[in-house]
């Protein structure tokens, strides 16, 4: 994982980047967001990197990336000055759940079906890569809307090991749902013409489509620790072509 997280360092000189661990992250929570600590504390790992992601790079501003990922080309190749946001898309389900339709709805508004095998919309945007003007309203956002889920009563009783839709790229994916289309927009619309396109803009926030943060832009292996350790240490293998 060195490698990787040096591959940022050499393609990007011009760029501080940091690597914090859970005593980085929880000092950054007591000292900046105080107010955020006992969720925070109530969260399980995987939930805590989630949140404090989101925290840190509101505060901060920058790009934000999970250690499992490679930059392959500089930032100054894929991100412009007048970006407010860069976001990719994590899922593109338009073709294989033609019919979805929302089942339900949490308490923070987003949309769930969970009869179909994705439960989740079918547009989803990438957490594992963004990158964010400090102050965002996208951040601010996805952050209140976590905080109402860790109390929502289907996150507690129903489906209290879907981190994915109470902090991950479910939340996030519900905020920019919303986003867009406050804007005239619709994230199926955005990705059918990120499908012809690399990226577009809209209101300063560069979407960019999908192989830009699975491959061209950035690789993401995936690691993952909640995964099986079967998965990871094929993940290990298969990481020696990272180049």
């Amino acid at each position: 994982m060195r490698r990787w997280i040096r591959s940022w360092v050499d393609k990007n000189p011009e760029w501080r980047v940091e690597l914090h661990d859970d005593g980085d992250c929880l000092s950054f929570i007591k000292t900046v967001w105080p107010n955020h600590l006992e969720t925070y504390l109530g969260l399980n790992p995987v939930e805590r990197s989630d949140f404090w992601r989101y925290l840190v790079v509101l505060h901060h501003g920058g790009l934000y990336t999970d250690a499992d990922t490679i930059c392959r080309k500089p930032l100054s190749q894929w991100m412009q000055p007048t970006d407010t946001a860069v976001i990719g898309i994590d899922g593109d389900y338009l073709d294989k759940l033609r019919d979805w339709q929302p089942e339900g709805h949490v308490q923070s508004g987003g949309a769930y079906n969970l009869s179909l095998w994705w439960h989740d919309n079918i547009v989803a945007f990438s957490n594992w890569t963004f990158a964010f003007a400090p102050g965002h309203p996208i951040l601010a956002e996805t952050v209140r809307r976590i905080e109402i889920n860790v109390k929502d009563p289907f996150f507690i009783d129903q489906r209290p090991d879907w981190t994915i839709k109470k902090t991950g790229p479910g939340v996030f994916t519900d905020v920019i749902y919303d986003w867009l289309e406050d804007r005239g927009h619709s994230a199926p619309d955005l990705v059918r013409e990120l499908r012809k396109t690399r990226s577009v803009v809209i209101d300063g926030v560069r979407f960019v489509d999908r192989p830009a943060f699975h491959k061209r832009e950035v690789l993401h292996f995936g690691m993952g620790s909640w995964k099986p350790m079967s998965i990871v240490v094929a993940w290990r293998k298969l990481s020696r072509h990272w180049h």
